[in-house]
């Protein structure tokens, strides 16, 4: 009933294995997710020609709907025309129309609004809460087989990203319209686990921001560890001491747990003393010193160094964190992230360790990880819960301005012949292989539904 339009050009889709796979896919157990056939009936990529309920009436798909990730019908918003009368409501999907029960959608008052039951297999009528009987079409003789076989490669497929033998023959517009998906759905992830720290600290803007900055100073090797060292530390504790560097450090490394034991040199000791009066005024308990990481860092990286680094930031802007996330322009931002450790630290990384003399500076790389990870989703949430105008529109215009991070991931990609120019591409690239192909979601992919398409178009 359905052909094929022409061979896709790649390693990927061998046409000419797929009629071996048929028997299986013409199986009405329909060895595949309901998200597989939800796509299909969205994307229309079924033979609408004599298209009939399972009584006979004929439909035309006006607006097959759009799929929905939250509760209720499958896609809303259809519009379709059922033995000539035009219906506007809600679409239901299954792989057998009896899971419609075994759903408990009869019982759901929600499932009142579906006009529509889409299934692979009817195996028996069905009935609304309110005791409709929603017309039921099937589809299983209207799909075409090869593109069953198309998806359950793109699953099986072993390859970096599922998809990544196809990559050659996607127009880079798609590209890009993916690449913007999964940004935004980048910034609003990292803007709700903000918001949920928000609702954790009482509310406190000026909290909330001292707990992702001081997460972003930890890198991504110790990120959760400066997460605990700011529940054990409260920034109003801290600011007590801010202008005495001596004070800010010992707070920050004795509540880190690195304080503990003997030391040689004078100034850990000094710290150790400072910080055992301290801990004692204020009622602190450390956390445990094991929690940070230091193998397969670069001493830049160690969190000794970027703990002195941050015991400078605080003293510099610890009184005024929301005005500095939500108002400082790039460049101000960036100064004010480069910041140095004390002298001790010129020939340390680690206390009592001595290291090459040199200045330490937190570097343009590490800067560039605190305004992505940390600055920007607070200014998206702290922007939005201030009333900012276009808070997205402008998180999304920041990361242009960053240089494109380089790891395994952005690089994986431009191996497989995807490369980007900036943080803003980069931060998508990460999002699309960590949410998206890793758990082989290629049917909420603009790329993946652009594969599963087009041969058949």
């Amino acid at each position: 009933m359905i052909s094929l339009k022409r061979p896709y050009g790649n390693t990927l889709f061998p046409w000419n294995e797929l009629r071996a796979n048929l028997d299986l896919l013409l199986d009405p157990s329909f060895p595949h997710r309901e998200e597989l056939l939800q796509f299909i009936w969205e994307q229309r990529l079924f033979d609408v020609e004599g298209l009939c309920t399972v009584d006979g009436e004929p439909i035309e798909v006006l607006e097959p709907g759009l799929r929905q990730s939250g509760s209720g019908p499958d896609l809303v918003g259809a519009r379709l025309r059922i033995g000539g009368q035009l219906w506007a409501g809600s679409v239901e999907v299954h792989v057998r129309a009896g899971e419609w029960y075994a759903h408990g959608h009869h019982l759901d008052a929600a499932y009142d609004s579906v006009v529509l039951h889409v299934v692979w297999a009817h195996d028996m009528d069905i009935r609304t809460a309110s005791g409709n009987c929603p017309p039921t079409v099937v589809l299983r003789e209207r799909v075409a087989p090869e593109r069953l076989v198309l998806f359950e490669r793109l699953l099986r497929s072993r390859g970096w990203v599922p998809c990544a033998g196809g990559l050659a023959g996607v127009e880079r517009e798609v590209v890009d319209r993916c690449l913007e998906d999964m940004l935004e759905e980048r910034l609003e992830r990292k803007a709700a686990s903000i918001a949920a720290a928000y609702a954790q600290l009482g509310h406190d803007p000026a909290a909330t921001a001292y707990h992702a900055l001081l997460r972003g100073f930890g890198g991504p090797v110790n990120a959760d560890a400066c997460a605990m060292l700011a529940h054990a530390l409260p920034l109003r504790v801290l600011l007590k001491v801010r202008d005495d560097a001596v004070r800010t450090e010992a707070l920050l490394f004795g509540q880190a747990g690195l304080l503990e034991g003997e030391f040689r040199d004078d100034h850990p000791r000094v710290l150790q003393r400072e910080h055992h009066l301290l801990a004692r005024l204020h009622g602190l308990a450390p956390m445990p010193g094991a929690a940070w990481r230091y193998g397969r860092l670069r001493p830049s990286a160690f969190p000794s160094l970027r703990l002195a680094q941050f015991a400078r930031f605080i003293a510099r802007h610890g009184d005024a964190l929301v005005d500095l996330v939500l108002r400082a322009a790039p460049e101000t931002l960036r100064e004010a992230f480069a910041v140095e450790a004390g002298s001790y630290w010129n020939d340390r990384s680690r206390f009592d360790s001595p290291a090459i003399h040199a200045s330490k500076r937190l570097g343009d790389e590490a800067i560039d990880h605190l305004l992505i990870n940390a600055v920007l989703p607070l200014r998206l949430f702290l922007g939005r819960a201030f009333g900012h105008p276009r808070p997205l529109e402008e998180a999304r215009a920041f990361l242009r301005t960053l240089p494109a991070e380089d790891n395994a991931v952005v690089r994986g990609w431009r191996k497989a012949g995807i490369t980007v120019r900036d943080a803003a591409g980069s931060q998508a690239l990460l999002e699309l292989r960590g949410n998206h192909c890793g758990q082989r979601r290629c049917l909420t992919c603009v790329i993946g539904m652009e594969l599963l398409s087009e041969p058949f178009r």
